[in-house]
């Protein structure tokens, strides 16, 4: 009974204990200054992606192929400059020839994707591709190679931003900043990435290209709590 009362005991004691140390807690009087930081960055896109289809009749014309049609597409891709190792059949599904019905026949056709580094690149493929009598082609979406690099110096760039405001701010009463207490990222849609087509109107006889690409935006905010000497 003994042992029993005595388990009690200290069990209430570190009951009372916690509650203590939790009210001194809540009654921390030191004084503090909440802010937040911001930072963002536009990048241009470096990885701009083009989906090519190649279709071809049901006929016994070799030139019209679907290989004929693709060895033609690398050559003259070869010609612009750009990289060939940067054409590739856009999916696993692509490796299957797919077959649509038209009132004309049986159509085959194969999706290609092709990477390009700028507009200038983008504007002599569409120009090649015109000359080839290729008219199934659209920018599907547009990419950073570097973007992790981006993000990582807007977030120190937003940390930054929040010492600073909080730095100002105390000066202007003559308090001086202490360490952090408490920091967190905000989610305010940091990373807005661009899959919009530049516009593109591919004609018989004429290429009309217009390649102002939107820019990829990077930002991001940060609360910041500091103690304050």
């Amino acid at each position: 009974m003994k042992n029993t009362f005595l388990s009690l005991a200290i069990l209430f004691s570190y009951v009372l204990s916690a509650q203590n140390d939790l009210v001194f807690k809540e009654k921390d009087t030191r004084p503090f200054i909440e802010v937040i930081g911001t930072a963002e960055k536009e990048v241009m896109p470096d990885r701009i992606y083009i989906a090519i289809t190649l279709t071809e009749k049901s006929t016994n014309d070799k030139d019209d192929s679907i290989q004929k049609q693709e060895e033609n597409l690398r050559k003259g891709l070869a010609e612009t400059g750009v990289d060939l190792k940067e054409l590739f059949l856009s999916d696993a599904v692509s490796e299957i020839t797919t077959y649509k019905k038209r009132e004309t026949g049986i159509k085959l056709s194969r999706e290609y994707t092709l990477i390009v580094k700028n507009a200038d690149e983008v504007k002599k493929v569409f120009k090649k591709l015109s000359d080839m009598n290729i008219k199934e082609a659209i920018i599907s979406k547009t990419e950073s190679s570097e973007i992790e690099k981006y993000r990582k110096e807007v977030r120190i760039a937003a940390i930054k931003a929040a010492k600073e405001k909080a730095t100002y701010l105390l000066q202007a009463i003559g308090e001086e900043l202490d360490k952090p207490l408490e920091i967190k990222e905000l989610d305010l849609n940091s990373f807005r990435f661009s899959n919009t087509s530049s516009n593109m109107i591919i004609k018989k006889d004429n290429v009309n290209v217009e390649t102002n690409f939107e820019k990829i935006l990077v930002r991001f905010s940060y609360y910041i709590k500091y103690s304050v000497k």
